[in-house]
C-alpha cells in the first residue's frame, strides 16, 4: 500500500502521478473516497450499462473493468485543470464519470477483499474522472495476467455523469 500525505492550501488542486501494479480479481478494481457507503454489490451499481461502459458509478466509488482477471498494470494523475488529450487512437476503450471525495483521501481498492492498494490526501470536492485502456484485445482469460494497462486521470469538476469517450468492441 501507498501512503502519501501532503498539506495543501485551502482550493489547492494539487498535482502528483501514481504508479499502481497490484492484484485484483474479477476483473474490476474501484476508485473511492475513504468514507464510502455505496452499496457495489447492488445490480443498480455494475448494471448492464456499467458492464458494458467499463465503468461502475455511485456518489463516493467507481468501479473500474478490467480485461485482467488478476494483476493490474496502471497509473493515476491527480490533474490542476481538466485533461486536454483528445485523440484516442493508441486507446481500446476511453470512459469519463464523477466522483465525490468527500473525506479528502481518494483511495484505490481491489477486490473482492477491497485491500487498500493507494491512499492519497486530495482537496474534498467533486471530480471528474478518465479511464484510458488500452492492450485490450490480447488477454487469455484463463489467465490472471495480461498486456492491458489503464490510465486513470482526475480533475475537480461538478460534472458527474458518465460518458464513453471510445467503446472497445471486442471480437
Amino acid at each position: 500500500m501507498s501512503f502519501v500525505n501532503f498539506s495543501f492550501p485551502q482550493n489547492f488542486a494539487p498535482s502528483a502521478r501514481y504508479k499502481l501494479d497490484f492484484f485484483t480479481s474479477e476483473n474490476q478494481f474501484y476508485l473511492c473516497d475513504s468514507a464510502f457507503a455505496a452499496e457495489t454489490g447492488d445490480t443498480s451499481f455494475w448494471s448492464y450499462r456499467a458492464y458494458n461502459d467499463r465503468l461502475a458509478i455511485a456518489d463516493d466509488i467507481v468501479g473500474i473493468s478490467t480485461e485482467s482477471f488478476g494483476h493490474i498494470k496502471a497509473e493515476l494523475d491527480v490533474l490542476d485543470a481538466p485533461s486536454r488529450e483528445k485523440d484516442f487512437k493508441i486507446y481500446d476503450h476511453v470512459v469519463e464519470g464523477g466522483l465525490k471525495l468527500s473525506s479528502g483521501i481518494m483511495m484505490i481498492l481491489n477486490h473482492p477483499d477491497f485491500k487498500i492498494e493507494l491512499k492519497a490526501i486530495v482537496t474534498p470536492g467533486r471530480y471528474r474522472i478518465r479511464i484510458y485502456s488500452y492492450d485490450l484485445k490480447n488477454i487469455n482469460t484463463q489467465e490472471d495476467e495480461g498486456p492491458d494497462h489503464y490510465k486513470i486521470e482526475i480533475w475537480t469538476s461538478t460534472d458527474m455523469k458518465r460518458k464513453v469517450l471510445k467503446q472497445f468492441e471486442s471480437e
